[in-house]
């Protein structure tokens, strides 16, 4: 499964996703945050695909919240644009199947 292993290393800036979105690509800005997605993915969450969505994401550029929806239950991180201050980018983390 060359994914997970893909997943698993994150040298680059951004959160490498199971269904990769050329438009929406959420940055790792800390290492606290390179560290929640470790622990996720440590958890059985894996990163499913990245959007964009309306709001603020705070003052720490990221945070991550409880998600239960469409993709089944998870969590949700959400970090800010780079190009707008309008808008997050919205990564969906999901158990593995």
């Amino acid at each position: 499964m060359k994914t997970k292993e893909n997943i698993s290393n994150q040298d680059r800036a951004t959160i490498i996703t199971l269904n990769p979105n050329p438009v929406a690509r959420a940055f790792i800005y800390s290492g606290e945050q390179r560290a929640k997605i470790v622990q996720l993915i440590s958890h059985g969450f894996l990163p499913h695909h990245t959007s964009v969505g309306k709001g603020l994401s705070g003052r720490k550029h990221w945070r991550v919240e409880k998600y239960r929806g469409k993709f089944g239950n998870g969590f949700k991180m959400i970090t800010t644009s780079p190009y707008s201050t309008n808008f997050n980018h919205l990564t969906y983390f999901t158990p593995i199947a």
